[in-house]
């Protein structure tokens, strides 16, 4: 039989992830690290006659749950416990616009949607891009 405290202390944990990625500074950390090597495989495509990133739904929420061998995830980050944690930020993404949901019209060409909603079963091209700062530097220079 677990007692009060142990109880208590996983349901803070349960409840501690949605709560840490409410924060949209805590969400670009995460898209940091998903955007990294470390991160999901991504695949390219022309989107309206521009390269882009691109992914299926399923492919990030199985990823977020269980990620791929070798995957050092950040320390600053909690791991997701269950698949609705990672849909619910999955939906946050989309809805803050860092994910744009598209569809796959053929090898290599995505087209744009009207439905905005994370599903699974959809394809989503990443729009964040991190920290520009850098790239910036090094093109003045």
């Amino acid at each position: 039989m677990a007692t009060k405290a142990e109880n208590g202390a996983q349901e803070e944990s349960k409840t501690q992830t949605p709560s840490f990625y409410d924060d949209e500074e805590n969400l670009k950390k995460l898209c940091d690290f998903l955007r990294s090597n470390e991160g999901p495989a991504v695949r390219e495509a022309l989107l309206m006659e521009k390269r882009v990133y691109y992914l299926k739904g399923e492919k990030l929420v199985n990823f977020l749950v269980e990620p791929k061998k070798g995957t050092k995830w950040p320390k600053k980050l909690p791991r997701f416990e269950n698949r609705q944690d990672a849909i619910a930020v999955c939906k946050d993404l989309c809805k803050l616009q860092f994910l744009l949901r598209c569809e796959k019209r053929g090898k290599g060409e995505l087209g744009m949607t009207r439905v905005r909603d994370f599903d699974e079963s959809g394809y989503f091209t990443w729009i964040y891009e991190g920290n520009k700062t850098m790239s910036h530097l090094m093109t003045a220079g």
